[in-house]
C-alpha cells in the first residue's frame, strides 16, 4: 500500500479504531457547593473530603414556636466520618438487603442534627419505652422534618451516582427515617423492640444473640442489635445515662425502670458477653375485668377480688418469674376507691399506679436504692426502712410492695399490721409454698433458728393468697390464669397457717372448682361491703 493510497483511508472506516473517533464530551468544571443542606454527606459516602462543601455551622434553637422551615434553612452541620466505620459507596449487596436499616448511616446522620435541646423535655421526663413512633411535640416535629431531608438527600445521591437500580423503596426511606427519629428521641437501637406489638422480653446475650418472647409464649431470634460487644455496652451506657443514671465499663450492672418497661444489663467481665434483658408493660391502664376478658380469672372471682380490696383485705399475689404478678396486682388495684391514697414501694417502678389518674387519685410511688457492689452508680442510697418510714408518715391507707425478695419481708409484715389492704407479690409455686416461702424470708431476715414466729405472723397479717400460672395450649400458645385463691387460716391442730383453697383451677378437667367455703370472720367482712351471700354458694363459674 502507497502513502496516497493509506491518505485517503479514514480512521472511522477501521472498526478496531472506531472507539477513537468517537468525540469525548466536555465536561463543566466542579462549582462550590454553597447550600447550608448537608451536602457532606456524598463526600462522606465515597470517604472522600468535603473539599467543594464550604460549610458555616450554626446552632438553631428549635423552640415550641419554630417552624419546619426554619429548621430546614439553618441547619447547618460539620462532616463527620467515624474512624473505621465511614460510609461507603454502594453495593451491589446492598440491593440484596434492600430492607434492612443500615445503622451505620443512621448513627451518621443522627451526629449530623446540630440541635439545642436546652428546653426540650429529655428521656429522662417521660416513657420512652411506651412513647408514640410519631412526635409527640412541636419540637420533635420540626427535628422530623429535618431526619426526611437529610436521608432523602442520601437516597438521591445513590441514584445520581449509582444509577435507578440503587433507588431506595419508600419503605426504606421512611424506616431510616424512623430509625433516626428513634435515636434521637427514643432508645435508637432498643426501640424498634419495644414498639413491636406483642413482645414482652427481649434477651440479648452479646450483640448477636437477640431473642424475644411474645406474649403467646414464642420465642423468636432477632438479627444482631449492635455492631459488636463494645458496639452494645455503649448502647447500654447511653440508655443508661438518658435516664439519668451511669453504666460503668468494664464490670456494670444496672437495674432500672425506663419508661414503660423494666431494664436490666451486665457487662463483661461479670459475664463473658454483655447481656441484657427488657420486660415491657403491656398492661399498664388494666382492671379486673380486663383479666376476665383476657382469661385470667372469672367473672365470679372478678366479684370476690373486688369486695376483698373495698374490705381492705391483705393479701400475696404468688407465681414464678413471667406469670404476670405485678400486672395483676395493677388490675386488682382498680377496684380500690378512687379517693384512696396508695403507697408503692419498689426498687424499679413497674406498677404505674400514678399513671391511672381516673383509677388513683393520689399514688406516691418510692423507689429504694439498696446498696450495691462494684459497678455501682448510687453514691447515696435511699433504703426499703426509709421508703416504710416515709410512707407511715402520708398518711397513705394502703402500702404495696413490688416483690418480697428479701429485706422487703419483714417491712412488708409490718405494713400489713399498719395499714389496710397491703398487697405484694412474691415467687412461688402454690398458695401454700407462698406461705412457706415467706416464713423462710422473714426467719432469715430475723436472724431466727425456727419458722414458728413467722408462720404465726403470717397466719394473722395475711388474708388471701391469689396464684396465677401459665396454662399452654395445644397449638403451643400460652396464657395466663389465677389456679388458686386461698384463704389463709389456722391449722386444725395448730396455731399454724394453712392455704384454703377457695377456688383452683383442675388440670385435669380445665375447670374451676370450689374446694372450701371461707371462713365466717371472711364472709362477714366481705359482706358488710356488698358481696352477695350467695356467691361461694352459686358455682365456680
Amino acid at each position: 500500500m502507497t502513502e496516497d493510497n493509506a491518505s485517503a483511508i479514514g480512521i472511522e472506516t477501521r472498526p478496531f479504531l472506531d472507539d477513537l473517533a468517537v468525540g469525548i464530551p466536555r465536561t463543566q468544571p466542579p462549582t462550590r457547593y454553597t447550600s447550608p443542606g448537608p451536602a457532606h454527606l456524598f463526600a462522606a459516602a465515597t470517604e472522600a473530603g468535603p473539599h467543594l462543601i464550604e460549610n458555616t455551622p450554626a446552632v438553631l434553637d428549635l423552640s415550641e414556636s419554630t417552624s419546619t422551615a426554619q429548621v430546614l434553612e439553618h441547619s447547618v452541620v460539620d462532616p463527620i466520618i467515624l474512624p473505621g466505620r465511614g460510609l461507603r459507596p454502594a453495593q451491589a449487596s446492598d440491593r440484596e438487603n434492600a430492607d434492612d436499616v443500615d445503622w451505620r448511616l443512621v448513627d451518621h446522620l443522627t451526629k449530623q442534627l446540630n440541635l439545642n435541646t436546652d428546653h426540650e423535655r429529655t428521656r429522662q421526663d417521660f416513657d420512652v419505652a411506651i412513647a408514640s413512633a410519631e412526635p409527640e411535640t412541636v419540637f420533635e416535629e420540626n427535628v422530623l422534618g429535618e431526619i426526611r431531608r437529610l436521608v432523602n438527600r442520601h437516597g438521591d445521591y445513590l441514584v445520581i451516582n449509582n444509577g435507578p437500580d440503587y433507588e431506595w423503596s419508600s419503605k426504606r426511606l421512611a424506616d431510616h427515617v424512623q430509625a433516626v427519629f428513634d435515636s434521637v428521641f427514643r432508645y435508637g437501637r432498643f426501640q424498634q423492640y419495644l414498639r413491636e406489638p406483642g413482645i414482652e422480653d427481649i434477651s440479648v446475650v452479646g450483640f448477636a444473640n437477640v431473642m424475644v418472647t411474645t406474649s403467646e409464649g414464642r420465642r423468636e431470634h432477632r438479627r444482631p442489635i449492635a455492631f459488636d460487644n463494645d458496639d452494645l455496652e455503649g448502647q447500654i451506657a447511653d440508655l443508661t445515662s438518658w435516664r439519668g443514671r451511669a453504666f460503668s465499663r468494664p464490670g456494670g450492672h444496672i437495674d432500672l425502670d425506663i419508661g414503660g418497661a423494666r431494664f436490666s444489663a451486665t457487662g463483661r467481665p461479670i459475664t463473658s458477653l454483655p447481656n441484657i434483658t427488657m420486660r415491657k408493660h403491656n398492661h399498664i391502664d388494666v382492671s379486673l375485668d380486663d383479666m376476665v376478658a383476657l382469661g385470667t380469672i372469672t367473672s365470679r372471682m372478678a366479684i370476690l377480688l373486688s369486695a376483698a380490696a373495698r374490705a381492705n383485705r391483705s393479701a400475696l399475689v404468688s407465681g414464678w418469674t413471667d406469670a404476670g404478678k405485678t400486672t395483676f396486682l395493677r388490675a386488682w388495684m382498680s377496684a380500690v376507691p378512687w379517693e384512696e391514697k396508695i403507697v408503692t414501694i419498689e426498687t424499679e417502678h413497674e406498677l404505674y399506679l400514678g399513671k391511672q389518674v381516673r383509677r388513683h387519685a393520689q399514688v406516691q410511688d418510692f423507689q429504694y436504692l439498696p446498696s450495691m457492689l462494684a459497678g455501682s452508680d448510687l453514691a447515696v442510697t435511699y433504703s426499703l426502712e426509709d421508703a416504710f418510714r416515709e410512707s407511715l408518715r402520708s398518711s397513705a391507707q394502703r402500702i404495696l410492695f413490688g416483690e418480697i425478695r428479701g429485706a422487703e419481708g419483714p417491712v412488708a409484715i409490718k405494713a400489713m399490721q399498719a395499714g389496710k389492704g397491703s398487697i405484694s407479690t412474691i415467687h412461688a409455686r402454690n398458695a401454700d409454698d407462698a406461705i412457706h416461702r415467706f416464713a423462710d424470708i422473714l426467719m432469715s431476715e430475723q436472724g431466727l433458728s425456727d419458722d414458728t414466729v413467722p408462720l404465726r405472723q403470717i397466719m394473722r397479717s395475711i388474708d388471701l393468697i391469689v396464684h396465677l400460672d401459665m396454662l399452654y395450649d395445644p397449638d403451643g400458645t400460652r396464657r395466663r390464669i389465677v389456679t388458686e385463691i386461698a384463704e389463709v387460716i389456722p391449722r386444725p391442730d395448730a396455731q399454724l397457717p394453712m392455704a384454703s383453697l377457695l377456688y383452683a383451677w383442675d388440670w385435669d378437667a380445665g375447670a374451676y372448682t370450689q374446694p372450701e367455703k371461707p371462713s365466717a370472720q371472711l364472709q362477714q367482712a366481705l359482706y358488710r361491703v356488698g358481696l352477695d351471700r350467695e356467691h361461694f354458694w352459686a358455682g365456680a363459674e
